[in-house]
């Protein structure tokens, strides 16, 4: 796809669910000349150093673009799952039971064997995140902060495509490492709670989940919202209501009367 028709799937992703903010187009960078034109360098810049939810909280909420390389950093977990940094035996040993397990060696072994790790032989300078509907360069992955009833229609719209239910993994800290390293390894969708800091310190409230897609499936998850709107069952076309012996779709029927029970009117567009 073209930049262009990327910022436009960006735009009809805001206009399709409501969302409070702009979806975060995240692309790695090898090289300084990869750097897109008009991005914040906050160290270089500002002199200023941001964890990385800070870097999210300033995309999604003031729309900046911003180019994050190592001396932009000040959080360690995304310098080590990105490869900005080495560890040595002695780091292991000193930061693996920081992980909130009870077991301190239990959280050693989570560190070194099943911390999220960019698998990638070619180490990233850094990587640049700008709001999708106005990036301009081709993002890798894509990251929406939005609430539980629009991850639902989210999920419907990839299960409609996939025809699998999501395979998601959660983790309490550290949500800037899982929401994107999965996702940057190759694995097509993740959902990640904002932890403490992303509470504290990025500015994210307490009814927002974090959505992750490989950049490749956004048509395709666009796609699956507008099917969804078409039918009845899209993000805005959901109402609250009680009624009793409501409509269903006729299959109910088929089946209610297979099973000796009784069948009902039909829902209908």
């Amino acid at each position: 796809m073209t930049i262009a028709e990327y910022n436009a799937l960006g735009k009809e992703l805001e206009e399709n669910l409501i969302l409070r903010y702009s979806p975060i187009a995240l692309k790695l960078i090898y090289s300084e000349d990869e750097i897109p034109e008009g991005t914040l360098r906050p160290y270089k810049d500002r002199g200023d150093r941001l964890a990385m939810c800070q870097a999210y909280a300033m995309v999604r909420r003031n729309r900046t673009a911003l180019t994050m390389l190592k001396e932009d950093h000040w959080c360690v977990w995304p310098l080590v799952s990105y490869g900005l940094v080495e560890l040595e035996d002695a780091d292991y040993e000193y930061m693996g039971d920081k992980f909130f397990m009870k077991d301190p060696e239990r959280s050693k072994k989570f560190l070194r064997e099943e911390y999220p790790m960019l698998a990638s032989e070619k180490k990233p300078l850094g990587f640049t995140m700008a709001p999708l509907r106005s990036c301009n360069f081709e993002p890798d992955i894509v990251t929406i902060y939005c609430r539980p009833a629009q991850i639902r229609s989210i999920l419907m719209a990839a299960k409609f495509h996939s025809c699998e239910m999501l395979n998601v993994t959660l983790d309490p800290v550290d949500s800037c490492v899982h929401s994107s390293i999965p996702v940057l390894n190759g694995k097509d969708y993740n959902i990640t709670f904002p932890d403490p800091g992303e509470y504290e310190r990025g500015l994210t409230d307490e009814d927002e989940v974090m959505f992750t897609l490989r950049a490749e499936k956004l048509e395709e998850l666009v796609g699956g919202l507008k099917f969804l709107s078409g039918v009845g069952f899209g993000y805005q076309g959901l109402a609250m209501d009680m009624p009793m012996n409501f409509p269903r779709p006729e299959f109910y029927n088929v089946m209610f009367e297979k099973w000796g029970l009784d069948s009902g009117a039909v829902w209908r567009k």
